[in-house]
Order: structure tokens, then sequence, then C-alpha cells
């Protein structure tokens, strides 16, 4: 099942398709995660917090309220299995509330983007892309300027609040 994108990214500003309105994303929900909390064991995950987010969510569809999931590695990413396996992680909860259509996309942190971001967002963004088109990806502006990345960021499709 894919669902229709609800917003787009212009100049690192969110805004709705269907009207052009500006969004501001400090109004949504953002759903902080360890990776080790769903990734149990190497392609072994937590089902049960994965199920019950999806009951949440289906919930806040009803009340149009939106949901950023904001998943923290638990392993170093500069290793490339471990940063695959980060990706899987997220692209397994991504599927397993793929039907909620409060869920905006993923959050970006520091640790994420610390090394190598240009090719790392667009590792994970084409991973999720496959199933999960109508996220968009958001990167807080403190993080973009303490690590001195922002203007690596204008050339990506990636909110800045």
């Amino acid at each position: 099942m894919k669902l229709d994108p609800i917003f787009e990214v212009k100049n690192n500003s969110l805004f709705l398709i269907a009207d052009g309105t500006a969004v501001n994303p400090s109004s949504f929900s953002f759903v902080e995660f360890n990776q080790s909390d769903i990734e149990l064991d190497e392609e072994v995950y937590n089902e049960e917090t994965l199920a019950a987010w999806r009951e949440d969510f289906l919930v806040k569809d009803e009340k149009g309220e939106f949901v950023v999931l904001a998943p923290h590695a638990s392993m170093d990413l500069s290793n490339a299995l471990n940063f695959e396996r980060f990706c899987n992680t997220c692209n397994h909860s991504a599927r397993r509330v793929k039907d909620c259509k409060s869920v905006a996309g993923f959050l970006f942190d520091e640790t994420f983007l610390s090394s190598d971001t240009e090719k790392r967002v667009a590792e994970f963004t084409e991973l999720l892309a496959k199933k999960h088109a109508q996220y968009v990806y958001f990167v807080q502006k403190s993080v973009a300027e303490k690590l001195n990345i922002a203007e690596k960021l204008q050339n990506l499709a990636i909110v800045l609040y």
C-alpha cells in the first residue's frame, strides 16, 4: 500500500501539497527511539513496539496530527555494516506503520549527519523511497549549524526547522 504524499519540501521548508500552505514542523510529535529498542538482534525487530506505534499513529490519522520518527543509532555508523543495519531498522519500522498517514517522515540526528552527510542521506532516502516515497526528512537547524552542513542540505530535500 503506497500513500500519496501530503507534504513537499521547497528551499528546506515544508509545505502542504494540497494548497501550498507552509507548515511548521514544530507542531508535529517527534517519536524518538534508539535503534536497539527496535532492532533486538540483526534482522530481529521488536514487533510489539512497532504494533503499538501503529495503533497510536492510526489514532493520530483520525485527528489529522503528524509524527516524525527520530531514530538514534546504537552502533558506530562509520562502519558500513552498522550503517546498513541502522537503515534496515528504520526501513522495517516504516514498513510496520506504512498505512499510517500521520507519519510525515524521519529526523536525521547529529550522529547520523556527522560524516559523509550527503552519502548517508542519499542512501537512507533511496532505500525508504522504494516503498515510502511520501516521507520527508528533517534536520534541526541547530544541528546543521553545529556540524556546518546547512549549505550541503540546501541541495537536498531536507526540512530545516
